[in-house]
């Protein structure tokens, strides 16, 4: 068998470079990005290296064909990744969640160039007013294979010979839009039996959960008259702590700082008289499996009702892919997205619902505590995204 390595700037130019040299019958090992040049690891520019494989006698049709690359680029069977997982079964755990996490980047990278390769919609062939809806989609940094998508079922609405005013295609672009946010779900408590609701907040470091978290709480207690508590995991940072004290006190509730996950069960367990208890995580790595470990610990000992994965808008859309696919062992329930008022461009929010099929909870648009915080508006989201600029 001969094994070579491939680099390039992207994933699709690696691909090509495999299928030209080795041929169909190439077999994909690993894949990584990693840094070239720059200075002492700084101003470097990411390259994709792509280590595959074929056989040096290519083996008779009657064999059990080997997936090729063109295959595993076009529609990243799971099959494959599945293989690697049975070649990981006798290594250490260590070394299973290296692979473990080699394997969701490389799951990301397929994803992103199967969209691209699906959108194939040929923009100059659309009606004049679809090809200007184009182009506001991809300015607001929709995904082309969503855009192409949702234009194409328009098509079908509206199909080419037939002229069509253009406030009715916007309106119908519109409504597209708001069938794959869908409506909004906040926290909510039930008016019978068991109402008290648990409410974890996680995500990447500095996204705003201790603010976020600070808001849900102000304005349950003040605005909803529910009883409410607060109980901080994040120790990391002696800041965060204080804040929330601080919130605390100045909102006239309980701040519980825990430690570990069985700190974390007692302090919930000490308050069943409350409405709502709000929990705030640290920020973590989404690239450091221990500390992913840990905050899953934490999770299971606090048994809630509700996960938020809290994003920010201003991170770029491929972070956003990544830090969802780092999180796909939590049963997250809804979205929240911050600093919406720090962007001008709001497509991904269209494309990670479409992709996570999760629901949006909140959004925050500033920094006061309470006012800076809101139920979802899809309608709202939709408007911004189709607004020209």
């Amino acid at each position: 068998m001969r094994v070579k390595r491939y680099v390039a700037e992207n994933l699709q130019d690696a691909m090509l470079k495999v299928k030209m040299d080795m041929g169909k019958d190439a077999v994909i090992l690993h894949t990584r990005k990693f840094k070239e040049g720059g200075f002492f690891g700084f101003f470097g520019k990411t390259m994709v290296e792509v280590t595959a494989a074929v056989e040096d006698n290519p083996i008779s049709p009657v064999s059990q064909p080997k997936p090729t690359a063109q295959k595993v680029a076009n529609q990243a069977q799971v099959h494959s990744f599945a293989t690697f997982k049975e070649k990981a079964g006798g290594v250490d755990d260590e070394r299973n969640a290296d692979l473990q996490a080699e394997l969701q980047e490389m799951k990301m990278l397929m994803y992103e160039m199967k969209s691209q390769m699906e959108a194939n919609l040929d923009a100059k062939s659309l009606p004049e007013p679809l090809q200007r809806f184009h182009q506001i989609l991809i300015d607001n940094e929709v995904e082309e294979a969503l855009a192409a998508k949702i234009l194409k079922g328009l098509l079908k609405t509206y199909p080419a010979e037939e002229p069509v005013e253009g406030h009715k295609l916007k309106k119908s672009l519109e409504q597209s839009m708001l069938k794959i946010l869908r409506r909004p779900k906040p926290i909510t408590f039930k008016k019978q039996g068991l109402h008290q609701q648990v409410v974890a907040l996680i995500g990447p470091t500095g996204v705003g959960k201790t603010t976020t978290i600070a808001k849900l709480a102000a304005t349950f207690s003040i605005v909803d008259k529910k009883k409410v508590a607060l109980i901080t995991a994040d120790t990391y940072r002696v800041a965060a702590v204080e804040q929330l004290k601080t919130y605390g006190e100045i909102i006239g509730i309980p701040v519980n700082v825990v430690y570990t996950p069985e700190e974390l069960r007692d302090s919930i367990g000490q308050h069943t008289d409350k409405d709502l208890i709000l929990i705030d995580t640290a920020g973590r790595s989404h690239k450091n499996v221990a500390q992913m470990a840990e905050l899953k610990a934490y999770l299971d000992a606090a048994d809630a009702t509700e996960i938020l994965l809290v994003l920010s808008a201003t991170t770029k859309y491929k972070d956003m892919l990544e830090i969802i696919n780092s999180y796909s062992d939590i049963p997250l329930t809804k979205l929240v997205f911050t600093k919406l008022d720090e962007t001008s461009t709001y497509g991904a929010i269209l494309n990670i619902i479409n992709k996570t099929q999760k629901h949006l909870s909140y959004v925050t648009v500033g920094q006061n505590v309470p006012d800076d915080i809101e139920i979802a508006d899809p309608e709202k989201i939709v408007k911004m995204i189709v607004k020209e600029r």
